[in-house]
């Protein structure tokens, strides 16, 4: 039970507040933990099936889980030498040959269906964690902060008390057979993870990733609670050594790494040093916390041992205090830049169902993300190409053609009964609804009934949400005929800006700085409805705008 609590305090367990699969990995990935240690106990082929199969579990929700197979291989190696037995690896080596026997059957079956055994088709979203094999300084470097970062998820003692048990088993000084099957789960698992996560963050997050550490903390928790039961065993011989090189970790671990901002989505233990003010009073706060877990493990009268959990257990749950204001502050601010602070369910509130969100890529991934979760009433998203998003993961591709119809690569035209566009672009049809900017920093949005296939009349970019620009901005009107672009400058700095059709200089716009003037730019002669015509606007300085509009002659 103290183990649990000590689980449960920790700012990890703030990632069940999220749509993310921490909380699900977590709680598999332990229970199969649980199987390994109990295969290991009472070795047998039933219960190296219900490890295999927990795993396979873990792998679904994650498949970083995969990790469970190579330390289950591992830990049975580290449990026969703890035991001095060698015997105890022979169920592993029928297991071994059965496994062998259904991976070949399996490849067979795969081949023989027309499959492929490609590393996309094994690894999906992982592949190129598998292609990134290379093992240079960097990455090694960020297997030893990770490394580190392990006693910092269970505040030093943890790691301290459960090396003492790890030496109390090694050593056969308690031959419980129990105790040996969990050091040997445990330390089996941490090694591997250690490896794992830090070579995965050296190449795609750059920085401590605690996140991925998770599942260590039911571990570290039970280690240091089993170290109390058994009357906290001083095992000076591996105490001392690792007790100095969590110190030395703590004096020269980057701040960066650990407690920044950009760190607290990945690592949010150690965001609490953010308080200090500065990266010297976090560096001394850290060295203090490091010397602290040590004299607890190797100080503190063996009676009081439970004081060392209760001090964990302390410190985990005020920094998970800490690490809960800023989370909520940092997901406030989050959903203010990506949608505002307006009502999220505009497109439920009004009613509109059936509605099929285009994605351009002009608004933060983030905002379609929002936007598609807090209406119901968007059933589908289609992306415009080139645009790239990570989210939704699968979208059709539509393109644009000179008379802005919305197609497939197929050419079948896109026809839909409301489509909800940003701001950027001007369909045919009628205006149904509209959400402005307002104080986000994504373009608005809004929602169109379309006439026909769904039609694109205008399209703008390099125009800030708010309307603003610098530089060059670029105004693309589809099927052009003659007529004039109309558009409303706010003079800011009150340069003069170049207006150019189709490449051509045809007008200087001069807004005087604090003034505003529409102005109408014409269209080509050779417009004629078969082609569009690209309206560019060079600011040397910047200005604002509000109306942009075609119209025709």
């Amino acid at each position: 039970m103290a183990a649990a609590a000590l689980v449960l305090a920790s700012p990890l367990l703030h990632y069940a507040g999220f749509l993310m699969t921490e909380p699900l990995t977590l709680t598999v990935v332990t229970v199969a933990l649980l199987m390994l240690a109990r295969a290991l106990e009472e070795p047998s082929m039933w219960r190296y099936g219900v490890f295999v199969a927990w795993a396979t579990a873990a792998a679904a929700v994650r498949l970083q889980a995969l990790v469970l197979l190579p330390a289950f291989l591992l830990a049975a190696v580290i449990d026969s030498v703890a035991a001095r037995d060698r015997t105890r690896l022979r169920p592993l080596l029928w297991f071994g040959a059965f496994a062998a026997a259904a991976a070949g059957l399996v490849v067979v079956a795969v081949l023989a269906a027309g499959g492929e055994l490609s590393t996309r088709r094994l690894l999906g979203a992982y592949t190129p964690v598998g292609e990134a094999t290379g093992v240079g300084g960097e990455r090694l470097q960020e297997v030893v902060w990770h490394a580190f970062d392990v006693s910092v998820l269970g505040l030093g003692a943890t790691v301290l008390a459960s090396a003492a048990l790890a030496w109390m088993v090694l050593s056969r000084r308690d031959t419980d057979p129990a105790l040996r099957a969990f050091v040997s789960t445990a330390l089996a698992y941490a090694v591997l993870l250690v490896v794992q996560v830090g070579l995965f963050a050296a190449v795609f997050v750059g920085t401590i990733a605690e996140r991925y550490l998770l599942t260590l903390l039911p571990l570290l928790a039970v280690g240091l609670c089993a170290w109390v039961s058994r009357g906290a065993p001083r095992a000076l011989p591996v105490v001392l050594p690792l007790w100095a090189l969590v110190v030395v970790g703590a004096a020269t671990v980057p701040i960066a790494q650990l407690a920044t901002p950009e760190t607290l989505p990945n690592a949010p233990t150690a965001a609490g040093l953010m308080r200090l003010g500065s990266e010297g009073w976090a560096r001394t706060a850290l060295v203090a916390a490091a010397l602290v877990a040590g004299v607890l493990v190797l100080a503190l009268p063996r009676r009081f041992a439970w004081v060392t959990a209760a001090v964990v257990g302390v410190g985990l749950a005020l920094l998970s205090i800490d690490a809960g204001d800023r989370i909520a502050d940092a997901s406030a601010h989050e959903e203010r830049v990506a949608i505002g602070s307006e009502p999220p369910t505009w497109l439920d509130d009004a009613g509109l169902d059936d509605t099929t969100l285009l994605v351009t890529g002009d608004r933060l991934w983030t905002a379609t993300a929002r936007t598609i979760f807090w209406n119901r009433g968007i059933v589908e998203a289609v992306r415009l190409a080139p645009a790239t998003t990570p989210f939704p993961p699968a979208t059709a591709s539509v393109g644009i053609g000179p008379d802005g119809i919305l197609s497939d690569a197929f050419g079948v035209e896109l026809e839909r009964p409301l489509v909800v566009t940003p701001s950027t672009i001007t369909l045919v049809g009628t205006q149904v609804a509209a959400r402005a900017a307002g104080d986000s920093e994504a373009y608005g949005l809004t929602v169109w009934r379309p006439t026909g296939p769904v039609r694109v009349v205008l399209r703008t970019e390099g125009f800030l949400p708010n309307g603003d620009f610098s530089g060059t901005a670029r105004i693309t009107v589809y099927a052009c005929r003659r007529g004039t672009l109309d558009v409303t400058v706010l003079g800011k700095s009150g340069h003069p800006i170049e207006a150019r059709v189709d490449g051509f200089a045809v007008q200087r716009l001069d807004t005087p700085a604090g003034k505003a003037a529409t102005y109408h730019i014409p269209a080509p002669p050779y417009a004629d409805g078969t082609r569009p015509c690209v309206f560019e606007l060079e600011n040397p300085g910047y200005a604002g705008t509000t109306t942009i509009a075609f119209t025709p002659a």
